[in-house]
């Protein structure tokens, strides 16, 4: 009797040890590592994800701006035409900052606007990847000295542009006249009046140049000299093909700057040029 009320303490003795391990395992709680080795990839939040770029703020180009007045921080008095000129060429000669193509391309942009072609203008924009949160591709000044508008490149760089550049000032007044010729106005033929001769060292070399008309697709052909400017080239032009209406001459898709001489915008005899009619 005594070796069964013993046995039947054991088994007590057993079954409660049995019982508290089960109680202590279930309130443990169980390393990750141990019950199950494979590794669980992190998330990244999306806050972190970069921004793709069609996701930024980008509006549709505007119409140039209106400006009232030379800039007074550059012009002591209202600027002349040529002067105007001038001042636009010096602007961009001139950025250090960003990219040199991009100041190309924004040069480019600032001239199809100043005609009113919003459409080539835009898609000249698209083309370099950049973007104009606010559709305004001038940057203006608000009251209390804050800035609206400017372009943006695809590294988030801005790129502003003031509005002289694009739109005439309103205050402009006319070149000086000397004996009822503008000072600034380029012979058509550069005739040395005293020997009655071309003078080669002015217009240069004289080559043929065919330009084609973009409103009917027809070419003209005239005859320039090399040092002359894109500016007469555009008259010869507009008088050749008899139409009145605002050109633009291109060649190799990009805009020629009218202040510059043939020789200088890459052109080749023999190449045909495009000529942009507006209108």
């Amino acid at each position: 009797m005594g070796c069964g009320l013993s046995r039947e303490s054991q088994a007590a003795a057993t079954e409660g040890s049995e019982s508290a391990a089960v109680t202590a395992a279930r309130h443990t709680t169980p390393d990750p590592s141990t019950t199950n080795p494979r590794t669980v990839p992190s998330r990244t939040s999306s806050a972190n994800t970069p921004t793709d770029l069609n996701d930024r703020p980008n509006a549709p180009l505007r119409a140039a701006p209106t400006v009232k007045h030379s800039p007074p921080q550059l012009a002591l008095t209202p600027w002349t035409p040529s002067e105007l000129a001038r001042q636009r060429e010096a602007f961009f000669e001139t950025r250090v900052s960003g990219e040199a193509e991009m100041w190309a391309a924004m040069k480019q942009v600032a001239e199809l606007l100043r005609v009113g072609d919003l459409r080539s203008a835009q898609t000249i924009l698209d083309a370099t990847g950049a973007t104009c949160p606010s559709g305004r591709f001038c940057v203006e000044r608000r009251r209390g000295g804050q800035k609206k508008g400017g372009v943006y490149d695809d590294k988030g760089l801005l790129y502003e542009v003031p509005g002289w550049v694009v739109s005439d000032p309103e205050d402009l007044v006319a070149e000086a006249q000397i004996e009822g010729k503008d000072i600034n106005e380029e012979s058509e033929d550069e005739i040395d009046a005293e020997k009655g001769v071309v003078c080669e060292e002015k217009i240069g070399e004289l080559v043929s140049v065919r330009a084609r008309l973009s409103d009917r697709g027809t070419d003209v052909v005239v005859e320039m000299g090399t040092n002359q400017k894109v500016s007469v080239l555009v008259k010869k032009v507009q008088e050749k093909a008899g139409i009145e209406q605002k050109i633009k001459l291109a060649y190799m898709g990009k805009i020629l700057d009218e202040f510059k001489p043939l020789s200088q915008t890459g052109w080749k005899e023999g190449h045909i040029l495009n000529a942009l009619v507006f209108g």
